[in-house]
């Protein structure tokens, strides 16, 4: 599978989505020591935001990516996130529905933490999927 965009927009979007995303990675490894051993209440609200910042700077590098990109590569990428969005949605929300009938016990915690994660990886793998329906 190879996008149709052009080359200088995606050395852009590798490196204003890699740069974030790794950071992201490294600071989701020691995020949860951090917040343990930081006593002021303001330190932890920043470590505790410090994820967020970074995804909102991956999302802008996905928005750049798709607004600036050609009508299939466009195409391609919404049609993707739509049904990744969907799938994810389901599935938290049948989750739901289990855990209001008391037949699965997920911290909320940790369900909030992973809907991003996976729905980047539902992303991927429609986006995969999806484009090869263009070939």
């Amino acid at each position: 599978m190879r996008d149709s965009a052009v080359p200088a927009l995606a050395r852009r979007y590798y490196r204003e989505f890699g740069i974030p995303m790794l950071l992201y990675v490294a600071v989701m490894l020691c995020w949860p020591t951090l917040l343990a051993r930081v006593g002021p209440h303001w330190a932890r609200t920043l470590i505790a935001l410090l994820p967020a910042l970074l995804l909102m700077l991956v999302i802008r590098a996905v928005a750049r990516f798709v607004r600036d990109s050609d009508e299939m590569q466009r195409r391609i990428e919404l049609e993707s996130i739509a049904i990744a969005a969907g799938l994810v949605s389901a599935a938290y929300m049948t989750g739901g529905f289990l855990q209001a009938a008391q037949l699965i016990d997920i911290p909320a915690t940790v369900a909030m933490l992973w809907v991003f994660p996976i729905l980047c990886a539902t992303y991927g793998i429609t986006k995969g999927v999806n484009a090869r329906r263009y070939q």
